[in-house]
């Protein structure tokens, strides 16, 4: 069955029989789509005309409400139109007001309604029992009087259709039966005679080439019979001489044989089927496979190839190789392969070889020794270049008279002179005269001992000055007056800019460690400070209370206050140098807040100075401590003031930003590895005094002064502020040319924010209830106690956290809230406030401290506290701090 195949008389009556169904089936398929959609459309047009005639006919039948003769006037239309099967008008509501139906086609109103639903499309198609119907139905006079229906039978179209689908099939019938006879003429001129020549070659293909063709006509398969005959005759002919020159080509193929076998180069032959047909004694002797150890293509790449990667990616490229050959000239391309041998020993070969008719000629020459002598040449080639590689960057061959006789490099960026006009010329002639002396001094000493290393020199080249260290060697005897030296020239720029970049780092490190330990000097003392200056406010702000507005002591007790103040201010800024203080941070147009500040600047600086501004427009925000930020910005424009003196002058304060690298940074007053970025920058310059080096290297000096008389802590808090902001500043001034601070402070991404908040009236509150009072110094206990109880409320003091926690452990719902210092010996007011949460955690505790609030809560998680008071507070600031409690 699965060599089942048509004849040539089968095919032709195939074809024909598939032409006369194609062409009935096309035929029935034309009057189906082309013919019936025709006349249905027709049908359609009729109908609508219909409708059209009777909407214009009726509309005075339908408003005198004569329905019985609207009846007969429809029934005249069903009648005299044979395809109209029923005419109906309804009224606006789908109320049947007349009906008239065909003889034909007797369906009931309610099956046409059950058909037509709410549908009011104008032409629907629908079935029937009746038959396929086209209804169209239009508005009488706009729909007022109702709709008119018309339902057009599909029936005598079909019996057209049925009709003419049965002549197509007639005619389809009567082309099939014209195709037989025609099959039949074909048969007895072309099939037979077709059939013969089959035969014969039949017969032929069996070995008889005796046999012949009888020839009937002389048309082409008459032709084709004669010339078939004749081939037979050359067939008879050629056989002789082919037996002759086959015994010649074996005589041929053996002495080629013998040739291969007996070669001194590795060949085998491969067939199609990848088959290895042949392999000669070389081959066998060179690499141990007998050929029966590889008889076929697939033994041969497993035992050859040992290794599968190895292994695939020789195949792929042997099969490409042999692909290519087939395209082209049939030569295989020479490749080299790691073979490995019978005895597992690995050699490299060359593979290339020829396509002869289905069969691969593969020849292999031995390279392995090749290869071991070219692995050599190449390791040592490679350990030179290494050598030279490993040697300084440049290299030269001079005699004792400094005259150059061969350059090496390894780069032409540190050549002074192109190499070509080195060779032949001497030192002095190439090189600057002190650089010459340096190289010539150290030639002397070579030629003397033999040797010189240790020299260095610079020299100007293109990309700027660089620096080398000299190492020379006799090639023979020193006193031989042939020697030559071999000179290193390496190069050290990057170590000698190293070491300088140490040096100066090293010096940034101990003035960094030097403001440190200041620092914590600073922040110890306002620490103490701080709790003197709360008894201090503290008891004057309630003396002020207490005394009679009247009494000539209450001047001296509002100096003593406003000293006080200025005292807290001095504390603050000592807190601001140590760089460990927190600080309100907020989102700051520094913009905005030089423009508040103006008229205040305006007022403090000398009135023959003038102020100028130029900010730049759309400058990023910060984040920064807005009051730090006024203290920076008035201390800097009152220098810059005392710096012009009582002459006039300028003074300018300008705004920018820009992006900061690592190099830029790094050249900044204590940068302290600040990271790259965006940083907005203030510089606030005059032309006053200006100062020389000796005084910009001391300003940032706790202490140091250029005034009279003063303390010398606000450059020292200006840089604390900084410091703290993690910015950094620049200085720059000449004597009698002014003088320019420039800050810088890292750019925020978030929106500027400026917000101001009214404080409210306290006077007159008072609380109840009982309050713990913790604090190590007897002073803050006592005046923290009469001020509490000024508020109305009951006081227990404890001189440290664990008096605290025993009191607390008493009876912890008998307080209120307790009011906790943060810095305590022993166990701190951070400890204490962790453990009282334990015992009860809904206790509420107002922490207390010189630092501000932002710095506690980053302590203290943000969480948990009921409030803060910052040290020295007042009565004022206490009440405050109790009425704001969570």
């Amino acid at each position: 069955m699965g060599n089942f195949a048509l004849n040539l008389r089968s095919k032709i009556l195939v074809v024909f029989l598939a032409i006369s169904l194609a062409t009935m089936a096309g035929m029935v398929l034309i009057a189906l789509l082309f013919v019936k959609p025709r006349l249905e459309s027709k049908l359609e047009k009729r109908g609508e005309s219909i409708v059209h005639a009777i909407s214009s006919q009726c509309t005075d039948l339908i408003l005198s409400r004569n329905y019985f003769q609207l009846d007969l006037f429809l029934r005249d239309y069903t009648e005299s139109e044979k395809d109209v099967a029923y005419i109906y008008l309804t009224t606006k509501s789908g109320e049947v007001i007349a009906h008239s139906f065909g003889r034909e086609f007797p369906v009931a109103l309610k099956e046409l309604g059950r058909q037509s639903g709410k549908d009011e499309s104008r032409i629907r198609r629908f079935d029937t029992t009746e038959g396929e119907i086209i209804q169209i139905s239009a508005p009488v006079a706009r729909g007022q009087l109702g709709r008119l229906h018309v339902g057009m039978s599909v029936a005598p179209i079909r019996k057209d259709i049925n009709e003419i689908i049965m002549s197509f099939i007639s005619f389809a019938v009567l082309f099939f039966i014209s195709s037989l006879l025609l099959i039949l003429f074909l048969d007895r001129w072309i099939v037979s005679p077709i059939f013969q020549i089959r035969s014969a070659s039949l017969k032929v293909k069996a070995g008889d080439i005796d046999t012949r063709v009888a020839v009937r006509s002389r048309d082409e398969v008459g032709s084709l019979a004669e010339d078939f005959n004749s081939m037979l005759d050359a067939i008879r002919e050629s056989r002789a001489s082919l037996v002759q020159e086959t015994q010649l080509l074996v005589e041929s193929e053996n002495r080629f044989r013998k040739i291969i076998q007996q070669s001194p180069i590795s060949m085998s032959i491969v067939s199609a089927d990848g088959t290895i047909v042949y392999i000669n004694d070389y081959a066998v002797q060179t690499m141990g496979y007998e050929p029966r150890d590889i008889p076929h293509m697939s033994d041969w790449w497993v035992q050859a190839y040992p290794d599968p990667v190895y292994r695939e990616q020789v195949i792929r490229q042997w099969t490409h190789l042999v692909q290519k050959a087939a395209e082209g000239s049939g030569y295989i391309e020479r490749r080299e392969y790691q073979v490995t041998c019978k005895d597992g020993t690995l050699k490299t070969f060359l593979i290339f070889g020829l396509l002869i008719d289905n069969e691969v000629f593969v020849v292999f020459e031995d390279i392995t020794s090749l290869k071991q002598v070219e692995k050599e040449l190449r390791t040592s080639k490679e350990h030179l270049d290494a050598t030279m590689n490993a040697l300084p960057d440049l290299m030269f061959r001079i005699d004792a008279e400094g005259r150059f006789h061969e350059v090496r490099y390894s780069s032409t960026d540190g050549l002074y002179l192109p190499p070509e006009q080195f060779l032949g010329k001497r030192l002095v002639e190439v090189l600057p005269q002190e650089q010459a002396q340096i190289i010539m001094a150290a030639l002397g000493e070579a030629v003397a001992t033999g040797r010189h290393r240790g020299a260095t020199y610079s020299l100007p080249l293109p990309g700027g000055e660089r620096w080398y260290e000299l190492s020379l060697a006799a090639m023979g005897k020193p006193d031989d007056p042939q020697t030559q030296f071999i000179v290193l020239a390496r190069d050290i720029t990057e170590r000698r800019l190293a070491e300088q970049d140490r040096l100066r780092l090293e010096q940034q490190l101990l003035h960094a460690q030097k403001l440190e330990s200041l620092g914590v000097l600073a922040g110890g003392i306002a620490h103490d400070f701080n709790n003197l200056l709360t008894a201090i406010v503290g008891n004057t702000d309630l003396a002020l209370m207490r005394l009679n507005p009247e009494s000539p002591v209450r001047d001296n007790l509002q100096r003593i206050e406003q000293a006080a103040s200025r005292a807290a201010d001095l504390a603050k800024q000592m807190l601001a140098y140590s760089g460990k203080g927190r600080f309100v941070i907020e989102t700051i147009d520094l913009n905005r807040l030089i423009r508040e500040m103006t008229h205040m600047l305006e007022v403090s600086i000398s009135k023959k100075a003038v102020l100028k501004c130029d900010l730049a427009d759309a400058l990023p925000a910060v984040e920064a401590d807005a009051t730090q930020l006024h203290q920076i910005i008035m201390n800097l424009i009152i220098n810059a003031s005392e710096a012009i003196g009582g002459g006039s002058g300028i003074i300018s304060i300008t705004t920018g930003s820009m992006e900061c690298d690592r190099s830029y940074l790094s050249s900044i007053w204590m940068h302290e590895q600040l990271p790259a970025g965006l940083y907005v920058w203030l510089e606030i310059s005059d032309t006053g005094c200006g100062m020389d080096a000796e005084t910009v290297a001391k300003i940032f000096d706790p202490f140091f002064t250029t005034k009279f008389t003063g303390r010398g802590l606000g450059m020292a808090a200006v840089l604390g502020i900084i410091r703290g902001h993690k910015g950094a500043i620049s200085v720059s001034s000449e004597p009698g040319r002014g003088t320019a601070f420039k800050v810088f402070l890292p750019a925020s991404s978030k929106l500027n924010q400026h917000l101001d908040q009214q404080p409210r009236d306290t006077e007159g509150w008072r609380g109840k209830g009982t309050v713990l009072l913790v604090d190590d110094e007897q002073s803050v206990l006592d005046i923290g106690g009469e001020m509490l109880k000024e508020l109305g409320f009951e006081v227990v003091t404890a001189v440290d956290g664990n008096e605290a926690l025993e009191l607390f452990k008493e009876n912890p719902d008998r307080f209120s809230f307790i009011i906790l210092d943060l810095t305590m010996p022993r166990l701190d007011g951070e400890q204490t406030y962790r453990e009282l949460i334990q015992q009860k955690p809904d206790v509420k505790v107002i922490m207390s401290s010189g630092y501000n609030e932002q710095e506690i809560n980053q302590r203290l998680g943000g969480k948990g506290l009921a409030g803060f008071v910052q040290k020295p507070y007042s009565l004022s600031m206490l009440r405050e701090s109790i009425m704001n409690m969570k």
